[in-house]
């Protein structure tokens, strides 16, 4: 009879404890999803301003695309400053970019690589993002198609891409980082859905350059 009891206890003890951990493994992902979503709701606001003075200016007058650099912001970031505001209206996508491909920065939102060209520069500007981890904002990246609009403002301007395409590659494959070339934008994130065996790129080239 005690030996039973005994049993019973023992059962009881590995089901709790079976449940405690799962539900740490649940609390943890949903604590990161958590502070990254809090992370981009703070910095939108303070994005905010920028973002309704520049949809209500009448837009008489647009920078010409022979000296896009001009507009570039060449002020001096360190690793988790926030540099930009990214929006791209076919996937209702808004969010901030930190520079800095640290797994940090990366929890709380795209990043600009840093070694990469400035945003708005010529050359290559690549920003890369989670797909399914933490907040996941590109999680539907490759809903994108050629034409879709990638908005990105900085504390200088308003610069516009064009994609032109998606391309799927290996991880350690640079070659659409172009250094010496028109301005463009990259986009990477993980592929396929839940692997890292390969990176799913949307590439696109600067269409428009404003002044803020």
């Amino acid at each position: 009879m005690k030996s039973g009891q005994q049993h019973k206890a023992k059962i009881k003890k590995v089901a709790n404890v079976s449940i405690l951990i799962g539900l740490i493994l649940v609390a943890i992902p949903a604590g990161f999803w958590v502070n990254a979503m809090y992370y981009q709701w703070n910095q939108s606001k303070k994005w905010e301003p920028l973002l309704v003075a520049h949809t209500n200016k009448t837009h008489t007058a647009k920078n010409s695309l022979t000296s896009p650099s001009d507009l570039v912001d060449r002020s001096p970031v360190k690793s988790g400053d926030n540099i930009a505001y990214l929006e791209i209206p076919a996937l209702n996508l808004n969010v901030s970019v930190l520079e800095g491909a640290t797994w940090e920065n990366l929890a709380k939102g795209p990043v600009h690589v840093s070694n990469t060209a400035k945003i708005g520069d010529a050359g290559t500007a690549l920003i890369s993002g989670h797909r399914t981890m933490y907040a996941a904002p590109f999680h539907n990246l490759n809903n994108l198609k050629a034409g879709d609009k990638i908005i990105l403002y900085t504390k200088k301007a308003v610069f516009t891409y064009m994609v032109v395409g998606l391309k799927r590659v290996n991880p350690d494959d640079w070659s659409e980082v172009k250094p010496n070339s028109e301005p463009r934008l990259v986009l990477s994130t993980c592929d396929p859905m839940y692997s890292a065996a390969q990176r799913l790129l949307a590439i696109s080239r600067l269409i428009s350059a404003e002044k803020l």
